[in-house]
């Protein structure tokens, strides 16, 4: 019989790869509903942390740069950690990592319940920090590896609405009883999603991502998966992925803990209505992850998604801080914003993920995106506090956040539009 040919077709000039995958489709949605379910959770217990912060500023005697301090140094682990743990999902599966992160971050959570100084909380609440981080390579690898190559924008960007609604579930059924019972028993939320994890792992594939030998990369297996990331024939990649990922994130990060404070001093509304206008944003934001898949799927390729997505995004922010002088003006646009603004994440990640092996995917994913969103949380938001003072709100979002978005577009502009299949997503 002759040799197989990979069914590679041609549309709008562009190739479109075959719809099959390594994975049934069951297979792929039980993937999908477990990944879910795990960075929901661990987004759950991580963000009790911020509702904590005026508690624990009370109970450790504690300034506003003790606070940084700790956010700081939470950011640095979650640079490195997530690098350490995407190379063990490489080498091992995910099925051994995704509960380990899940559960022992989980465990750390409790733990900071319980400590009685700050230096133990500190240490409890970074380390917990890190491998909370490091589920977002390990579950979008998963998630993507296993799902069919038609369904792949999609389910990651699904994936991806697990970060926001922890975050809302936190805020309306855990945050609001800390008046009541205090931040320390609330933090023993963690003891009961540790085993969840390990409960997690009995659904998943037994060889999960359960590579396959991929003969003419088989050079690129030895030593470090990290260190291939960096010799060709995936350097140009990486570096390139970076960028993009780093400064779009960066332009996320430069508004993330800001935008209250700027509605509140410039629009002049009150902290409940400046809450209102932001948690608005990030519930529409889910049109923008799932409209950035569809686009992307069936209209334009990833790259030239990402890239409509940044310049679209760029403008309406402009418009955004400027425009508006009503609150209902600032709804709608924070609302339209939110769309393309936090939509670029979720098919930024596919993007990045596709153009990698399966052998690589989880540390391509944990260099190429969380060390670097990490990376840009510890930067942009200093360099926002740094300028505000002497050019005032408008002016320092102005020659930050649009130039990032921009860069972030420039970098991803210098890719193929498309990527070819990789031979282990190509069924035997």
């Amino acid at each position: 019989m002759g040799k197989r040919r990979c069914p590679v077709h041609i549309l709008n000039g562009r190739m479109k790869p075959p719809v099959t995958a390594a994975y049934g489709h069951g297979t792929a949605l039980r993937v999908l509903v477990v990944a879910f379910a795990a960075w929901l959770l661990t987004n759950v217990d991580q963000s009790l942390f911020a509702y904590a912060v005026p508690q624990l500023r009370v109970d450790f005697d504690l300034d506003l740069a003790g606070i940084s301090y700790i956010v700081s140094l939470s950011f640095i682990a979650g640079i490195f950690i997530p690098i350490g743990v995407g190379m063990l999902t490489d080498r091992y599966g995910a099925r051994w990592t995704l509960p380990l992160c899940l559960g022992v971050s989980a465990l750390l959570v409790g733990v900071q319940g319980l400590v009685i100084d700050v230096s133990s909380f500190t240490s409890a609440r970074v380390a917990s920090f890190g491998l909370s981080a490091a589920l977002s390579p390990i579950t979008a690898a998963m998630v993507l590896s296993a799902a069919p190559l038609k369904w792949r924008a999609m389910a990651v960007a699904v994936l991806q609405i697990a970060y926001p609604l922890g975050w809302l579930v936190s805020s309306l059924i855990v945050a609001p009883l800390i008046e009541q019972l205090g931040w320390r028993p609330l933090f023993f939320v963690g003891f009961a999603i540790a085993p969840i994890g390990f409960l997690l792992m009995l659904l998943l594939p037994k060889h999960m991502f359960g590579p396959r030998p991929a003969p003419e990369h088989g050079a690129a297996r030895t030593g470090l998966p990290v260190a291939a990331l960096f010799r060709q024939p995936y350097r140009r990649t990486t570096l390139l992925c970076a960028v993009g990922f780093f400064f779009n994130s960066g332009a996320v990060a430069a508004t993330a803990f800001y935008l209250p404070t700027f509605l509140n001093e410039v629009r002049g509304y009150g902290l409940g209505d400046s809450a209102l206008i932001v948690g608005v944003g990030y519930g529409v934001s889910v049109i923008g992850y799932l409209g950035s898949a569809w686009v992307s799927t069936h209209l334009l390729t990833r790259r030239d998604t990402i890239m409509l997505w940044n310049v679209v995004g760029a403008l309406l922010f402009l418009a955004t801080i400027w425009g508006p002088s009503r609150m209902a003006e600032d709804v709608f646009a924070f609302g339209l914003l939110s769309i393309f603004y936090y939509g670029t994440s979720a098919i930024l990640i596919t993007f990045v993920l596709e153009a990698f092996p399966v052998h690589l995917r989880a540390t391509a994913a944990a260099v190429c995106g969380t060390a670097c969103v990490s990376g840009s949380m510890a930067t942009f938001p200093v360099l926002v506090a740094y300028l505000v003072p002497g050019l005032g709100w408008q002016t320092t979002f102005s020659v930050i956040v649009p130039p990032a978005l921009l860069i972030s577009t420039l970098a991803i502009s210098k890719m193929p539009r498309t990527f070819a299949p990789h031979a282990e997503d190509i069924p035997g």
